[in-house]
C-alpha cells in the first residue's frame, strides 16, 4: 500500500504534477506578503482568521433562533450565489493566468505527459487558489454556526469544496470559449473584463433582496415558503447547493457528485483544447505589430505626456486592471443609494464612491508612470530635469483619470448638481494626495504588478487607503452640511505632511 502511494508522486505522475502546481500556488500566496518572513505572514493570516470568526458570531446567532426564520433560505441563497460568483471570477482569472503568464507550459507540452493530466493538475491548483480566497471569509461563518446552531453546519465544508470544483470547470470552459471567440491576443483582456463583471455580480448578490421593492421581496419570500414549482422553489435543482449548505445530506451528495463529474468531464474533454490554446498564447510574444510613423515635436512637456499616454493605451490588460477598481466600488455605492432611497442620498453614496475611485485610480496611474518606468536610463540621459519629468508624469495621470470619472460625474450632476460639484473638488484633492504619496515614496516594480504594488511596502498601501477614507468621509460630511468635515480634511493634510520627503532625500 505504501509503495503504491509513493508511486503516485513519482516524477512525471499525475500526483507529482498536482504537488508541483500546488507548490507554485503556495509561492504565489507568499509573494503577496512581499519581503515579510513566513512566520510574520502566518501571524497576519491567523489574526485575520480570529477577526473573521469574531465578526461571524452575530451572523451565526442571526441565522439561528434569534433571526427571522422566513429569511433563512433567501439569505442563505444570496450567500451561496455570492460564493459561486466569486469562485467563478477567481477561476476564470486563474485559468487565464495559467494560459498567459506561466512559463512552463511549453516544457510540459513537449513532454510525453497526457494533456488531460496537465490540465487536471492545473485545474486542481486553480480550484485550490479560488477556494482559499473564499474560505477565509466563509469557513469562520461555518465554524461559528457549528458552535451556535449545531453540527449540520459542517456541511458547508464539502459544499464549498464542490463549489470550487464546479466553478473551476466553468472558469476553464469560459477561458477556452473566449479564446475561440476572440482569439488568443484579445482573450487576456476580455477574460479580465468578464471576471471583473462576474466579481461585481457577487458583490450585488449579497444585497439582491434589498435591491427589490418591499412588495416584491415579500412575494419572493412567500414563494420560497410555499415551495411551488418555479424559479423560487427551494426543492428544485437550482437550489441544490443552497440545500446542501443548509445541511440536507441528500442534496449534498447530489451537489458533490455533480461538481466532481463536471470537473472531471471538463478536464477529459478540454485537455486537447487547453493544449492548443496554450501554444497559441505562448506565441503572442513573437507577434509583430505594423510600424507607425511617429512625429517628433519640440515641446518637451507634450512629448513626455504623449509617451505616458501611449504606453498606457498600448496595454489593454493594464486598463482592465484599473477598470477592476471602478467596478468593485460602484456596486457598494448602488447598495447604499438603494438602502437610503432618496435623491439626496447621492451626496452620501455615489459622490464618496467617486472620490474613492479617483484616489485609487490616481495612485495606480502614478505608480505606473513613476515607479514602473521601463526606460529610466533614457530619461536620466535626456536634457530634462527630474522635477520636470515627474511633473509631466503627474499631468499625464490627469487625462485617463478624467476619462474614467467623466461618466459617473455627469450622471451625478443630473441627480444632484451640488453633490457633483463637491465630488469634483474632493476627487481632485484625493487624487492629488495619493499621486503625491507615490511621487514621494516610489516603489519600483513591473507594470503587471499594479494590483500587487503594495507587497513591497504595506505602510504606503495603508496610507493610500487612509487618505481615500478621509477624503470620502469629508465628502459625506460636506454633503450633509456638517462643519465636522474640516476634521477629516485636516487629518488628510496631516497625513500628507508627515509623509512628505525630508530635505535629505528630496
Amino acid at each position: 500500500m505504501r509503495r503504491d502511494f509513493t508511486r503516485f508522486f513519482t516524477p512525471g505522475s499525475f500526483g507529482w504534477l498536482i504537488a508541483q502546481d500546488l507548490r507554485l500556488s503556495l509561492r504565489r500566496l507568499q509573494g503577496m506578503f512581499g519581503a515579510l518572513k513566513p512566520r510574520t505572514a502566518s501571524l497576519i493570516l491567523l489574526a485575520a482568521l480570529i477577526a473573521f470568526h469574531g465578526l461571524a458570531w452575530p451572523v451565526a446567532h442571526w441565522l439561528g433562533e434569534d433571526g427571522d426564520q422566513r429569511l433563512f433560505y433567501p439569505s442563505l441563497a444570496a450567500g451561496v450565489l455570492f460564493v459561486l460568483f466569486w469562485l467563478v471570477s477567481q477561476s476564470l482569472t486563474g485559468a487565464t493566468r495559467a494560459l498567459y503568464t506561466r512559463g512552463d507550459l511549453d516544457l510540459l507540452l513537449a513532454s510525453p505527459l497526457p494533456p488531460t493530466h496537465i490540465l487536471g493538475a492545473r485545474a486542481i491548483a486553480i480550484a485550490a487558489e479560488a477556494m482559499g480566497a473564499v474560505a477565509i471569509l466563509v469557513l469562520p461563518i461555518a465554524n461559528m454556526n457549528v458552535l451556535v446552531n449545531g453540527w449540520r453546519w459542517l456541511t458547508i465544508y464539502p459544499t464549498l469544496l464542490a463549489g470550487g470544483l464546479f466553478a473551476t470547470a466553468i472558469g476553464i470552459a469560459l477561458a477556452l470559449a473566449l479564446i475561440r471567440l476572440f482569439g488568443p491576443r484579445r482573450t487576456r483582456v476580455v477574460s479580465q473584463v468578464v471576471a471583473t463583471c462576474v466579481g461585481a455580480a457577487f458583490v450585488l448578490s449579497l444585497q439582491v433582496l434589498n435591491l427589490f421593492p418591499e412588495e416584491t421581496r415579500e412575494n419572493i419570500i412567500a414563494a420560497i415558503e410555499r415551495s411551488e414549482p418555479g424559479l423560487f422553489n427551494r426543492h428544485g435543482l437550482l437550489w441544490l447547493p443552497v440545500r446542501a449548505a443548509a445541511g440536507d445530506l441528500q442534496a449534498l451528495i447530489f451537489w458533490f457528485a455533480l461538481a466532481v463529474g463536471l470537473f472531471a468531464l471538463t478536464c477529459l474533454i478540454m485537455g486537447r483544447a487547453f493544449t492548443t490554446s496554450a501554444v497559441q498564447s505562448a506565441g503572442l510574444g513573437a507577434a509583430r505589430t505594423k510600424p507607425r510613423a511617429i512625429r517628433f515635436r519640440a515641446q518637451r512637456g507634450r512629448i513626455l505626456r504623449h509617451k505616458e499616454w501611449r504606453l498606457i493605451a498600448r496595454d489593454p490588460w493594464l486598463l482592465s486592471q484599473l477598470l477592476l477598481q471602478v467596478i468593485y466600488t460602484l456596486p457598494v455605492a448602488l447598495i447604499i443609494w438603494r438602502s437610503l432611497g432618496t435623491q439626496s442620498a447621492a451626496a452620501v453614496s455615489v459622490a464618496p464612491a467617486i472620490v474613492v475611485i479617483a484616489s485609487q485610480l490616481s495612485a495606480s496611474l502614478a505608480w505606473i508612470t513613476i515607479s514602473s518606468e521601463d526606460a529610466p536610463e533614457f530619461l536620466a540621459s535626456a536634457p530634462v530635469t527630474r522635477a520636470e519629468i515627474e511633473w509631466r508624469k503627474l499631468e499625464a495621470v490627469a487625462l485617463p483619470l478624467g476619462l474614467f470619472l467623466a461618466l459617473p460625474l455627469i450622471g451625478l450632476a443630473f441627480v444632484s448638481p451640488s453633490a457633483a460639484l463637491w465630488a469634483v473638488v474632493f476627487a481632485i484633492c484625493a487624487a492629488s494626495s495619493t499621486a503625491l504619496l507615490n511621487l514621494w515614496h516610489p516603489m519600483p516594480g513591473r507594470r503587471a504588478m499594479v494590483m500587487r504594488r503594495h507587497s513591497q511596502s504595506k505602510l504606503i498601501g495603508m496610507m493610500e487607503h487612509l487618505l481615500s477614507l478621509l477624503w470620502a468621509v469629508a465628502m459625506v460630511l460636506t454633503g450633509l452640511g456638517s462643519v465636522f468635515a474640516c476634521l477629516p480634511i485636516g487629518l488628510a493634510l496631516a497625513v500628507l505632511w508627515f509623509n512628505r520627503p525630508s530635505r535629505a532625500t528630496a
